[in-house]
Parts: structure tokens; C-alpha cells; sequence
């Protein structure tokens, strides 16, 4: 599995290394400014850099990473399925369904792979929490929380506004950091009935911290982030025959705690000794090599669209 990285942000380095743990080949890299692209390269190993994005998706590589800014997810993996060339495409996917929709019927149209890069759907950790939601059901309550205080915060209370500050680029803490409470959310209840989103806003609009209530049928669902201020992380899970516990930040689920009504609680973590990305990308390479297209199509269909989906509606409420 070869892989080209469009990118030089934060996130690039990371991914790097996830991937390269995991047996993926990073090939060649390409970012808009191409001396920042060529310092990446030589920092992280990359062999080559590509002069221009379409010049890295006709290299033969298998998948594009594309770690862009958000508001041009949908331009650049578009563009590469055009191509013919998988896509790896971070977090949040798109910024509305319209956008999603597309790429996936794309995706279909050319029999290609389309991934969203969101680490805690396939952490070991969490799949265990699914397969023994059973013996604390009915749920009745589901609560995520993800808040810390941003190392671009101060700089932004100061006027100046990063990407991830700046809601014309999708930035903000729904799409940063609530993104992954909801995906566990809509993994493990489906698509709710309604959605409702309060936030606070900063002096551009931007929401810097906020609340997302999912509505389902005997269920409520609770996602709460925040860039603007930090707090104790985790995932509780109230059921009527009892409950469970995340401990720590949602993205990487280090450790759950089950208490089954009548039984002495239980702590477990199954999770690798291993970058935090690398259960993704572990999942990602074996569904390309074993041609697992359909377990793809139900990841994208179920759970990525989902998603986006309710992103899109509480951002409609919030700006």
C-alpha cells in the first residue's frame, strides 16, 4: 500500500508515523508551499516531493492522505477519485452532506476506497465496549466529553485567528474535537432523531466550546467539547443493568471500566502499545489488501455520512 501525503500541518508528522508502523509506504508528500513540503520530507523520511498535487496523484501511489485544511476536503479528494487514486481523508470529512454524499457516490461510481481518517472507531478498546454493550442494555444515556484547552488559544484571544480558529476554513471545537464523541456515538446508537447544538462563541463566530444533544428512541446522547477551557475527559455509558466508562480523551480510548449490576466492576485496556493512529491505518490496509470493499462502503455509508450529516445541522444552528 503506497501512499502520497498532500499536507505539511500539525497532523502530518503523526500520521507519518502511524503509518509507516503499520507496514504502509509513505512515497512522496506535497504541500503549497514547497519548501515547507521538502523540510517535511527530509524530517520524516518521505523519498520524494511532489512539484504539484495532480503531478503526486499520476506517481502510482495506491491512496492520497489528504490532511488539508477542512474546507477544502471535499475539493482535493474529489479530485484525486477523479484520478483514480484512493483517499485517505481526515477528519472532519466534509463540511456538509451535499459534499460527503458526493465523494461517496464517486468513490462507488470508480470502485475505489474512501476512508475517513477517525482513530477511535477501530481501537480495540472500543470494539470491546460493543461487543458487551449488550450486558448493560437497554442504554438510556450515552455522554461524551472532549475538552482541552487549545495550545492555539491564547494566540487566537489575541486576534490571531489559525485555521482552527476560523470558521470560513471549518474550524472550531464541533468539527475538531466533538467530531470524534459523535462518531461514537452514531457507532453505537445509529442515526438519532433529532439534533440539537448549543456553543460559545468567540469574537469571530467561531464556536470554542459547545454542546451537541442526540435524541434517540429510550436514549439520549451528550457530546461536549471545548478548545476554550479543559476538564476530565471520557465516554459514560448508563445502561439499566449498568454502566461504562472511557477514561481519558475520546479520540483514544485508553481505558474502560464495566459494571454490570450484581457484579464486581471490571477494568480492562486492549489497546496496542502503539501511536494512537495506528489501529486506523491498520484497519485501512487490511481492508484494501484483503478487498474488503463492502466492510468500506459500511463505514462510509453508516457511519461517516451520519455524521457529517449532524455536523451539518449543528452548524447550521451555531452560525
Amino acid at each position: 500500500m503506497r501512499v502520497g501525503i498532500a499536507g505539511t500541518g500539525k497532523i502530518i508528522p503523526e500520521a507519518v508515523q502511524a503509518m509507516k508502523e503499520t507496514g504502509i509506504q509513505v512515497v512522496t508528500i506535497w504541500g503549497r508551499n514547497p519548501g515547507k513540503a521538502a523540510q517535511c520530507a527530509q524530517t520524516l523520511g518521505i523519498p520524494a516531493v511532489s512539484p504539484s498535487y495532480d503531478a503526486m496523484l499520476e506517481s502510482g501511489i495506491d491512496f492520497v492522505y489528504i490532511g488539508l485544511v477542512n474546507s477544502v476536503h471535499y475539493e482535493y479528494a474529489a479530485r484525486a477519485l477523479r484520478k483514480g487514486v484512493n483517499v485517505l481523508l481526515e477528519k472532519p470529512f466534509c463540511l456538509t452532506f451535499e459534499e460527503a454524499k458526493s465523494l461517496s457516490d464517486l468513490a462507488r461510481e470508480m470502485g475505489l476506497y474512501l476512508f475517513e481518517t477517525i482513530s477511535n472507531l477501530h481501537l480495540p478498546n472500543w470494539e470491546a465496549v460493543k461487543e458487551r454493550i449488550h450486558e448493560i442494555a437497554p442504554v438510556r444515556f450515552f455522554k461524551s466529553d472532549f475538552s482541552q484547552y487549545s495550545s492555539r488559544y491564547d494566540a487566537y484571544l489575541r486576534g490571531e485567528v489559525a485555521p482552527a480558529f476560523d470558521p470560513a476554513c471549518g474550524g472550531g471545537a464541533l468539527t475538531d474535537l466533538n467530531v470524534y464523541n459523535l462518531h461514537l456515538a452514531i457507532d453505537l446508537l445509529g442515526r438519532p432523531e433529532s439534533v440539537e447544538y448549543r456553543c460559545n462563541r468567540g469574537f469571530n463566530g467561531v464556536d470554542t466550546s459547545g454542546a451537541v444533544i442526540l435524541q434517540y428512541p429510550g436514549c439520549v446522547a451528550l457530546c461536549t467539547a471545548a478548545k476554550d477551557s479543559g476538564g476530565p475527559s471520557g465516554v459514560t455509558i448508563q445502561g439499566e443493568n449498568g454502566w461504562i466508562r472511557i477514561e481519558g480523551i475520546p479520540s483514544t480510548c485508553p481505558s474502560v471500566e464495566i459494571s454490570v449490576r450484581g457484579k464486581e466492576p471490571e477494568r480492562f485496556n486492549l489497546n496496542r502499545d502503539w501511536h494512537r493512529l495506528c489501529h486506523e491505518f491498520e484497519a485501512f490496509k487490511k481492508m484494501f489488501e484483503d478487498g474488503d470493499y463492502a466492510r468500506m462502503r459500511a463505514l462510509l455509508t453508516l457511519n461517516t455520512l451520519t455524521v457529517v450529516d449532524v455536523l451539518a445541522r449543528c452548524r447550521t444552528q451555531s452560525f
